[in-house]
């Protein structure tokens, strides 16, 4: 997969975003022909809303020859800023709360990213994500009850709350292993509340180690079934509105450490390529996987989810050093599935990442809980690595290599 020819409703979408970056009104010609194709891409990135705002000098012509989208990218809308302004209220509440009792919480990502935007509450999210200290755990839990929030899941460093429309991942720790080049991110994102400030009345991250670990996380999602547009569009939204404010030599410094300045510089590459957006460091790898990657990352949607699922992984996995489709790539295919890496295993029984011995146990519960209690999502994960598309995978594998992951 060597990326994919130019593709003039891409590249209309791409244009909106970028003008949407930047706070640029855009002109975008008649758009009624490809409205379809259009509105598809806005849906798979949560980006309808965007692509509605963006409109609004063709709205009125819209309406006249295509009705039907632009009540459903009106209704996108409308859904956007509510959920924006229930967002925005929940957070306040929690974040009063929270300072009351003497518990340090910062919301991150776009929490934190919103207010970059010309209209902040068209910068979607589908939860707000926090972080806590990890002694904080038991007392934040019941300050959230207390609030009214039922929890949803508790795995590890992360559990998650529910009230109405509002979701809530509180996290202890930021990052997790299982990149596949060995770095213990988790180590490296472990003192991240030494890295917050107060601003505006509230606790948020430090510049610098924002924009790393939101390279860390777009490497993470690329690493497994694809970062959506959005994310690359909050790295250029940083770049263009706190460039100054930001020391980008000691940003690269700590990406270096962390072997993901190749990954950091290629998504550079697509916030100059797509919104014109200057750099501090330039991408000066082959043409070609920067098409790629546009391809895997646009195609896919916000999370890949469009394309690809964690069949996927696997057999893009197995075919990382060759395109043999013989006998030993069958069997590195089922050893990847079988038997995974240690960072992956530890989220089926957390007390295996402290105490190695245990890691049998975590493999153990995994294989119960795909026998029985997610049957059907296994067995779907076997027919997606045996029927999916090899070739697809293998280029998509030796993209992500070039550019560090």
């Amino acid at each position: 997969m060597r990326g994919e020819k130019e593709n003039p409703t891409r590249s209309l979408f791409l244009k909106m975003v970028g003008d949407f970056v930047v706070g640029r009104t855009g002109n975008y010609g008649d758009c009624s022909e490809g409205l379809d194709a259009l509105l598809h891409l806005a849906r798979i990135h949560s980006l309808e809303a965007m692509v509605y705002y963006m409109l609004k000098e063709q709205r009125e012509k819209l309406k006249t020859k295509c009705p039907d989208q632009v009540r459903n990218m009106q209704n996108a809308y409308n859904s956007a800023i509510y959920m924006a302004v229930s967002q925005e209220t929940g957070m306040a509440e929690i974040e009063e709360t929270f300072r009351n009792a003497g518990i340090p919480l910062v919301f991150f990502k776009g929490a934190q990213l919103r207010a970059l935007y010309s209209v902040p509450e068209l910068r979607t999210m589908g939860d707000l994500d926090c972080l806590i200290c990890p002694e904080d755990r038991e007392k934040a839990h019941r300050l959230m009850c207390q609030l009214g929030y039922k929890r949803q899941e508790q795995e590890g460093a992360v559990w998650v709350y529910s009230m109405g429309t509002i979701v809530v991942e509180m996290h202890t720790k930021i990052a997790r292993n299982g990149l596949g080049n060995g770095f213990d991110y988790q180590e490296f994102f472990s003192d991240a509340m030494e890295h917050t400030k107060m601003q505006n009345g509230k606790l948020c991250f430090e510049g610098e180690y924002h924009v790393c670990y939101l390279i860390y996380h777009i490497a993470k999602h690329l690493s497994s079934t694809g970062a959506g547009v959005r994310m690359i569009a909050d790295i250029a939204a940083i770049l263009h509105c706190d460039q100054g404010d930001i020391d980008w030599e000691f940003v690269q410094c700590q990406l270096e450490q962390a072997q993901l300045w190749e990954t950091a510089l290629a998504i550079y590459g697509l916030c100059n390529r797509w919104f014109g957006i200057d750099t501090s460091a330039s991408y000066r790898g082959p043409e070609w996987v920067l098409d790629a990657l546009e391809a895997y990352i646009v195609s896919g949607g916000t999370f890949g989810f469009e394309l690809r699922g964690s069949g996927d992984i696997y057999r893009r996995n197995a075919l990382r050093e060759s395109m043999d489709r013989g006998w030993h790539y069958r069997l590195r295919l089922m050893c990847e599935y079988l038997f995974p890496s240690k960072a992956y295993l530890t989220k089926y029984f957390p007390p295996s990442e402290k105490h190695g011995w245990l890691l049998p146990v975590a493999w153990l519960r995994r294989c119960w809980l795909g026998a029985f209690r997610r049957k059907h999502h296994s067995i779907a994960t076997i027919r997606s690595m045996t029927d999916g598309d090899a070739d697809r995978s293998y280029w998509e594998g030796r993209m992500l290599k070039e550019i560090g992951l």
